[in-house]
C-alpha cells in the first residue's frame, strides 16, 4: 500500500504511513500485524479493525498509551519513535526524532524546520545539556 498524498483536505498521517510502509514493506497483513501488537505492559492486543481504523482516519484522538507501546511492538519499533508520530498525527506538532553524539532527543521542532536544522537544533541541545552546570554561588558574587 503506497502512503497517502497529502492534500489541504487531508492533513499529514506519519503513524498510519508509517504502519502502511511497513505492512507493503514486510509483506504482512493487517492481521498479522494485529497479532504482534501486544503491550508488554498491560498484555493487551490490537486488533485488525483499530489498525484499519487508523489507517483510515476513524480514530478521532491520541489512542491511548498502551495501545502505542503495542503498536511498536508490532511495527518493531521504539514506543518512544510511536508516540512521537502520533503526536505529530494527532496532536499536529513537528517532533523531530534525531541521534546525536550517541544519544537520542525527540523534541517539538517549529513550523517548518528543514531535516538539517532539525540536526542542528539537536547538536545544540546535546551541548548545552553536557555543559558544565551553572553555579548559583559563583553568579551571586
Amino acid at each position: 500500500m503506497p502512503s497517502q498524498r497529502v492534500t489541504p483536505e487531508q492533513p499529514p498521517a506519519p503513524l498510519s504511513d508509517c504502519i502502511r510502509d511497513y505492512v507493503a514493506d514486510r509483506g504482512v497483513s493487517i492481521r498479522t500485524l494485529a497479532l504482534r501488537s501486544v503491550s508488554g505492559s498491560t498484555g493487551q492486543s490490537l486488533t485488525a479493525q483499530w489498525i484499519t481504523d487508523v489507517l483510515s482516519g476513524r480514530v478521532s484522538r491520541m489512542p491511548d498509551l498502551w495501545r502505542l507501546e503495542a503498536l511498536a511492538a508490532g511495527l518493531e519499533m521504539d514506543p518512544d519513535s510511536v508516540k512521537a508520530l502520533a503526536i505529530s498525527q494527532w496532536i499536529g506538532w513537528d517532533i523531530a526524532d534525531v541521534r546525536t553524539g550517541g544519544e537520542r532527543l525527540i523534541f517539538r521542532v517549529p513550523k517548518g524546520y528543514t531535516s538539517e536544522q532539525c540536526t542542528q537544533l539537536a547538536d545544540q541541545l546535546m551541548h548545552a545539556i553536557n555543559s558544565e552546570p551553572a553555579d548559583p554561588e559563583r553568579e551571586e558574587r
